[in-house]
């Protein structure tokens, strides 16, 4: 399940189309694509904001709702708190399980980061090596589908750290606005069934996420992601639909401004 709740947090994909074809982007076009990633990507540190995240049934019958404050101006156990959960108080386990998810951001940040003090300004920050699994857009490579005079639909690959993630099996569209050079939709659809460590098989999956500016003197925030999956685990059929959406936006001052944080590529996976 954690695959699903990837495609939740990350904000991909929704109801993709076949199109006629594709070209490969132009250099000012690849220059678009990546700035226009970047643009959307580089700031998210600084905002704090309540997120609701409802499952359904394929049915549409809800099986759970969740309300979480999240705060990245705040020590690490406490950048996450739940607020309802399944239109409940949480309970002094599931405060504990959010205080964890908390730390293990921090301890996911602190891996690409440096003390402030560790490195002279002339000299570059020392590299620290990957961990766990990632997936994120070849940002090098884009494809246009369509251009619709204000906006361009690319067609992006991905990449995968390990051999282990099927990334071909996966079709992302990213919509970019050319005078504002931001992303304004992502998405991403399963092309065809896999299976994961052998004891789950994902049959079906597609997610869509919208980026909006929430406060003009700075970058999109993504604001809603919705999608549906269909898999089967040990050889019982599981779906389901979910929708994210994120509100009360606040701009913070991030608790890890003392770290020197290198910013990679937007991920778009995180197993």
């Amino acid at each position: 399940m954690r695959l699903f709740i990837s495609l939740i947090l990350l904000g991909l994909a929704a109801g993709l189309r076949a199109e006629d074809g594709s070209r490969p982007a132009t250099p000012d076009e690849v220059v678009l694509f990546k700035e226009a990633v970047k643009n959307t990507t580089q700031d998210t540190e600084h905002w704090a904001y309540t997120e609701t995240t409802i499952m359904k049934s394929s049915k549409g019958k809800v099986r759970e709702e969740t309300v979480v404050r999240f705060d990245p101006s705040r020590p690490w156990p406490e950048q996450y708190t739940p607020l309802k959960i399944e239109g409940k108080p949480p309970t002094e386990k599931q405060l504990k399980k959010y205080r964890e998810r908390g730390e293990k951001r921090g301890e996911r940040l602190a891996r690409t980061a440096e003390p402030a003090d560790a490195t002279a300004p002339d000299q570059p920050a020392a590299s620290k090596p990957e961990r766990g699994k990632k997936v994120t857009l070849d940002l090098d490579n884009p494809r246009v589908l369509k251009d619709e005079g204000d906006r361009l639909v690319y067609e992006a690959a991905l990449k995968a750290n390990s051999k282990d993630i099927p990334v071909d099996k996966f079709e992302v569209r990213v919509v970019v606005g050319k005078a504002a050079r931001q992303v304004e939709h992502i998405s991403l659809r399963l092309r065809e069934s896999f299976r994961v460590k052998l004891v789950a098989k994902v049959k079906a999956g597609e997610a869509s996420a919208d980026f909006a500016v929430v406060d003009p003197k700075y970058g999109p925030v993504m604001t809603s992601a919705t999608g549906s999956f269909g898999a089967s685990l040990l050889f019982v059929p599981v779906s389901g639909i979910f929708t994210n959406t994120r509100t009360e936006w606040e701009r913070v001052k991030p608790y890890n401004d003392r770290l020197k944080v290198k910013l990679g590529p937007l991920e778009v996976l995180d197993f």
